[in-house]
This record gives structure tokens, C-alpha cells and sequence, in this order.
């Protein structure tokens, strides 16, 4: 090529390179640009004269000398993506190919440029992992739940069965006959709300109208039978998504009970003999509700790490933290964690989308 061409080729910054054919009709390097070069790193002299198979080693080479070939046999444009090993990594090339025919419609040129997408082509990677993984946990979820139903009828079936013809003395075991029931009542009731929330084919919200104090309620019941903890709830009807509400809920009380549980009691004053969950519902201004769960335990040592940049799930506290934050997330809703400025406890919030409403339309039955 012409001098003056190959200065207008190095001034442009992408990978242009221009194939020409050779007496054969073989596709060769004529013309391979400075921003070509360097990402080659090869010098322009080991390039002319070379077709794509002799310039790039092994199968690489081959696939695209098969598209050159295709693009000088056809004399049509030609699209392809190829990896190729540039600058010591695996790059994604898109490359284009444009044809220049003369008069008789004979390719006497081959235009080439490329444009790197290895960023596009991990992020579609990273997309992809994370399809899976969701896929994975919304499977284990389903699974999980499915497994759960059988120990959780039987819990029922076997509170019946003590009932019957149980003669009532008055030391408190029909109270405790009567609260495993309900516990097993209730967690099936839970159990179906998991399965509906695993089994939605889109994130889209179900929106329904439901009382706030009651599902706290329903949640209290099964995680705390024997009533060791305080739990104050704000009153108030709510539209919006009960599934995804609930399960929040359960997992964050769920985790502020095992923590007492296991660490806060034994390092308590000794006038503070229970743990204290207060669970406040406010509505926000642009069409989110938030609710705040504010407890007495011993805080978090680093809240952000614990629940806003960990990417694992945990296993020990049920959905997971993880999972809590990425049902958040999915729809457009915020977490935040803090620890109380007295240090005698953490705040936890989160907002998603709904209303708090006076009351339910009559014709709709409050879940």
C-alpha cells in the first residue's frame, strides 16, 4: 500500500488491518495499522505478506484465515467474534470485514477492523454465573421447602393424636400440646409462602393488601413459641409484596434471636433479661414502605461486611443474608445496618416497593 494510506491507518485508534489477495487468490496482510501493531506486539515486517494461519498460532490462526477466505470468495461484509492471545492475554475481537471489488466484481481488497469486547464478553460471563447461582438457590429453596412440609405435618399429626382423650390436669401440657400445633400450622403457612416466592417465574412483585402487625405476629409465633423475647410491631395495612416481606422479616428476627441466643445473654446486664425487638413501618415518599428492626443484643462488629458486601450464602440463618439482600435488591429496595450510637444494639432497615394504607379495599380480602 501507498505510503500516505498506511499514515491514515496508524492515525486511527482501533486494530485496521487490510487483506490483499496474492497471485493465488490468498488472502495476505497488506496494511496492519500502529494500534494494530502494538497490541500485536509483533513489528510490521513479520506481518506483511503473512495470511491470518501463518500470523496467529494454531487453531486461532486457522478460524480466522477461514473467514478471511470467506470474505474474499463471497464479496459480502462479514461479522465474526474470535478470541485471540494479544498483548500476554486472551482477547474478544469482533472483527469486521468489508470487501472492495473492482469493476468486474473480483475482491481486490479486504478491509479489516476489530474491536475489543473482552469487557462486554466477562461482564455476559459474570451475568451468566449469577443467573446460575440464583437458579441454584431458588432450586435449593424449593427443594428445601418441599422436604420441610413432611416433618412439619407430622409435628400437627402428632398434636392431634396427644389431644385425643388427654386428660387436662391443669399443669400447663395442653397449653403445650396446643402451642406445638399452632407452631406446626404456622410454619406449614410459611413454608407455602417460600415455595410460591421460589416457584415465581419473574421478580415481579405480588402486590397484595396485608396487616403488618399480624405477619410479625405469624413470624413471632414460630420463632419464639414460648414468648422468651419482646416484640413490639407497628400496626398498619401495607401494600405491597407479602412473600417477599415475610421472608425478610423471619430471617432478619430469625438472626437477631440466635445471636442472643448464643452470645448476648451471657455478656447481658443483669437487668435486662430479654431480648427486645422493636419493628417499626413508615412509608416513604417515592412509593417504598420501610421497616426498621431495632433490638437490645451486642450489635455487629463490622455490619457492612456482615450483611452489605459479603457475596456468600449463609447456610446457618436460613434464606441468608445474602439471599435477604439480593431479594432486596432485585426489587429496587435498599438495605442498611447500623449499630445503635448507645452500642446496645443494632438498627436495621430496608425499603421495598408499597404503601401503608388507612385500610384494605372492602372487596379484597387482607392476606
Amino acid at each position: 500500500m501507498q505510503d500516505v494510506e498506511s499514515d491514515l491507518l496508524d492515525m486511527v485508534e482501533h486494530p485496521v488491518f487490510v487483506l490483499e489477495p496474492d497471485a493465488d487468490g490468498v488472502p495476505r496482510y497488506a496494511a496492519f495499522n500502529a494500534y494494530a501493531r502494538n497490541v500485536l506486539g509483533r513489528p510490521l515486517d513479520e506481518i506483511l505478506g503473512c495470511t491470518a494461519a501463518e500470523l496467529y498460532p494454531g487453531r486461532l490462526g486457522e478460524v480466522a484465515y477461514t473467514h478471511h477466505v470467506t470474505a474474499m470468495t463471497s464479496a459480502k461484509p462479514l461479522i465474526y467474534e474470535i478470541l485471540l492471545p494479544l498483548d500476554g492475554v486472551q482477547r474478544l475481537l469482533r472483527t469486521t470485514l468489508r470487501p472492495v471489488c473492482d469493476d468486474s466484481g473480483a475482491v481486490v481488497r479486504i478491509i479489516g477492523s476489530s474491536t475489543d469486547i473482552s469487557g462486554g464478553h466477562g461482564l455476559r460471563e459474570a451475568r451468566t454465573e449469577m443467573a446460575t447461582l440464583t437458579s441454584e438457590m431458588e432450586d435449593f429453596i424449593n427443594l428445601a421447602a418441599h422436604d420441610l412440609r413432611t416433618p412439619m405435618r407430622n409435628v400437627s399429626f402428632i398434636a392431634e393424636m396427644l389431644r385425643e382423650d388427654f386428660e387436662d390436669l391443669g399443669d400447663g401440657k395442653l397449653d403445650l400440646i396446643n402451642t406445638l400445633e399452632d407452631i406446626g400450622k404456622n410454619a406449614m403457612r410459611l413454608i407455602s409462602d417460600v415455595l410460591s416466592h421460589a416457584q415465581a417465574t419473574s421478580l415481579a412483585n405480588q402486590t397484595v393488601h396485608f396487616d403488618f402487625a399480624g405477619l410479625v405476629e405469624e413470624i413471632s409465633t414460630v420463632l419464639d413459641p414460648m414468648g422468651n423475647c419482646v416484640i413490639r410491631q407497628a400496626d398498619g395495612i401495607v401494600e405491597g409484596d407479602r412473600t417477599a416481606t415475610q421472608i425478610i422479616l423471619r430471617n432478619l428476627m430469625d438472626n437477631a434471636i440466635k445471636h442472643w441466643t448464643l452470645c448476648g445473654t451471657a455478656a447481658a446486664p443483669a437487668d435486662q433479661q430479654a431480648l427486645e425487638l422493636t419493628i417499626d413501618l413508615a412509608e416513604l415518599e417515592d412509593g417504598f414502605f420501610e421497616v426498621t428492626i431495632t433490638d437490645n443484643g451486642q450489635g455487629f462488629t463490622d455490619p457492612a461486611l456482615l450483611f452489605l458486601d459479603t457475596g456468600q450464602l449463609r447456610v446457618d440463618s436460613g434464606f441468608g443474608l445474602f439471599g435477604v439482600r439480593r431479594l432486596i435488591h432485585a426489587r429496587g429496595g435498599t438495605l442498611t445496618v447500623s449499630n445503635r450510637a448507645d452500642r446496645q444494639g443494632a438498627v436495621i432497615a430496608f425499603t421495598l416497593p408499597g404503601r401503608r394504607v388507612t385500610e384494605a379495599p372492602s372487596a379484597q380480602k387482607i392476606a
